[in-house]
């Protein structure tokens, strides 16, 4: 994936759907952290013909509820606005009355 922060920060607070063997569960955005190392990519990174620029690594923390936890995997994901991708998730707390989860892009 060659999405950037930037390209997310509108979505926080939207509702996206992740597909799993057991059904659907629905995780809001909660956050798009920009971590505050270097740029980790190379100064030209070609891809399909497509220069991209440096980015900064980053993630997406999701709240989920607690009666359908999901486990670190790679999920199918879906959202009305940016369609479907394939994210690694894994949870990072759990709180009383949520599950927390982040997506991190390096």
């Amino acid at each position: 994936i060659t999405v950037t922060a930037e390209e997310f920060e509108p979505f926080v607070g939207d509702t996206f759907q992740v597909e799993t063997n057991e059904g659907k569960v629905a995780l809001v955005l909660d956050n798009v952290k920009i971590r505050d190392n270097p740029s980790i990519r190379d100064k030209h990174v070609e891809i399909d013909g497509i220069v991209y620029p440096p980015r900064h690594p980053f993630a997406l923390t999701f709240v989920g509820p607690v009666d359908q936890p999901l486990q670190p995997l790679t999920y199918r994901v879906h959202h009305e606005t940016t369609g479907e991708m394939d994210l690694f998730i894994s949870a990072f707390r759990q709180d009383h009355d949520c599950m927390l989860y982040e997506s991190t892009f390096t």
